[in-house]
């Protein structure tokens, strides 16, 4: 039982550090679903003269900007930006993804060639350059940077995907299903979606990351959402008016500091396991 114990504590990690990552995500969506209700920040456009770079006081909890603006109204605000890109980007360059990497690995022939150069081309030019070009060129605003990040980064997924098929194909279930007469979308959808949401779930979670960070930058270069309070203009903001400089660091900590807060809760909350299996018997080590 020692032993199990001590097996368990070290290839596992606590439960309760889990449970902290899963709180500060939850303490996400919940300002996000409050400001999207109007319970919350709903008040960031408003400007007070004479309250300009004003410090942390009870009726702005992080200060103001050089409007006189709510800080924390942004924060908040931007965090309902932040987890809309992150979860319709995401989700977007994941259907995508999945939906090419099943039908170029079950057809096969010119459809696989087909999608294979499509792919090839994309990966060719970088990421955030091609991203910064279709996001340019359609008008500001969300749906123009969840479109972008969309067309981009489906190809990681991609490429998972139509392995894993092209691997799953030649297994017995798969073999069984296609005797029986099943149809393609059967086996597509009831028998070899199953076996790739472990792949999905983690590519989600890295697209999410990638594409809030990534809308962050567009932000940050004038790109992304216009007259929206995202953390990536409020760094922009910060730097514009030199707010290190004055000693005014509010604004560019806290834009920062909740980007790297939410980027690392999704990481380690898709590199922990969400149970810790118990050794099996033939797993413990031989008694001497």
């Amino acid at each position: 039982m020692t032993e199990l114990v001590a097996l368990n504590a070290l290839d596992n990690p606590p439960q309760g550090r889990r449970r902290k990552w899963l709180l500060l995500l939850l303490t996400y969506f919940i300002v996000g679903i409050a400001c999207q209700l109007g319970l919350l920040g709903d008040h960031w456009m408003d400007q007070h003269s004479g309250r300009e770079f004003s410090g942390p006081a009870a009726g702005a909890w992080l200060g103001t900007d050089h409007l006189g603006r709510d800080l924390a109204a942004q924060l908040a605000q931007g965090v309902r930006i932040a987890l809309a890109v992150g979860v319709m980007a995401a989700g977007g360059a994941v259907m995508l993804g999945t939906l090419m990497g099943m039908l170029g690995a079950w057809f096969r022939g010119w459809v696989d060639q087909t999608v294979l150069w499509i792919s090839s081309t994309v990966v060719a030019i970088p990421g955030i350059l091609l991203v910064i070009a279709i996001a340019s060129v359609l008008d500001k605003g969300i749906p123009a940077v969840v479109l972008a990040f969309t067309l981009v980064s489906w190809v990681s997924c991609y490429r998972l995907i139509r392995a894993e098929v092209m691997r799953l194909q030649g297994m017995d279930f798969v073999l069984a299903a296609k005797a029986e007469g099943g149809s393609t979308y059967q086996i597509c959808v009831g028998h070899l979606l199953p076996h790739l949401w472990p792949l999905i779930k983690v590519q989600f979670s890295l697209s999410f990351v990638w594409a809030i960070q990534t809308e962050a930058v567009l932000s940050f270069l004038g790109v992304g959402l216009a007259d929206a309070p995202s953390w990536g203009r409020m760094i922009a903001d910060a730097w514009a008016w030199n707010d290190l400089g004055s000693g005014h660091i509010w604004r560019l900590a806290s834009a920062t500091l909740a980007l790297a807060g939410l980027s690392l809760a999704v990481q380690r909350l898709t590199a922990m396991p969400s149970h810790s299996p118990v050794p099996q018997r033939g797993d413990l080590p031989a008694r001497n």
